[in-house]
């Protein structure tokens, strides 16, 4: 069965006729050349260097929620965008710095609760310890003590008192 299908083929009305007269003609040049866009009404566009509506000045704490991670706290510490887990900002004010490969980790378990008293920050690779598949492992005293610990003598490093 054969059918035509040249109907669908570009504007068949137009085969064979003259174009109309608003059309453009060879060497003639159009009225927007060289411009970069219409301006009809200039006065309400955007303006460089204008502030954003949404715009969220440093010290902001925002809720995050992933589907990784769940809710979490975030921080905005810099222009223009540079934000940082409020729970790592809380201990860095706190000890001054995080070790390279620390995470911080939440002892009740309530990624919320950002005191200091509920953070502490051990190596990545003994986070999983504490994730269990039975939930949440609690840290012993001298465990807390040790991870602590850590911190006061990588300052004491740092200051060349050791």
């Amino acid at each position: 069965m054969n059918r035509n299908y040249n109907y669908l083929i570009g504007n068949q009305f137009a085969k064979g006729n003259e174009p109309n007269q608003t059309s453009f003609k060879k060497g003639l040049t159009p009225w927007n050349k060289g411009k970069k866009g219409t301006h009809f009404s200039p006065a309400t566009e955007f303006k460089k260097g204008q502030e954003p509506l949404n715009h969220l000045p440093v010290g902001t704490i925002l809720q995050r929620t992933s589907r990784k991670s769940g809710t979490r706290n975030w921080i905005k510490i810099a222009e223009p965008s540079k934000w940082e887990l409020y729970a790592q900002y809380v201990w860095k004010q706190h000890y001054g710095f995080l070790i390279v490969g620390d995470v911080t980790h939440h002892l009740n378990g309530f990624r919320l609760d950002d005191r200091i008293e509920n953070i502490i920050a051990f190596p990545r690779s003994d986070h999983p310890i504490f994730h269990n598949k039975w939930w949440l492992k609690e840290l012993t005293q001298e465990q807390l003590g040790f991870y602590r610990n850590r911190y006061t003598l990588e300052r004491n490093r740092q200051q060349g008192l050791l």
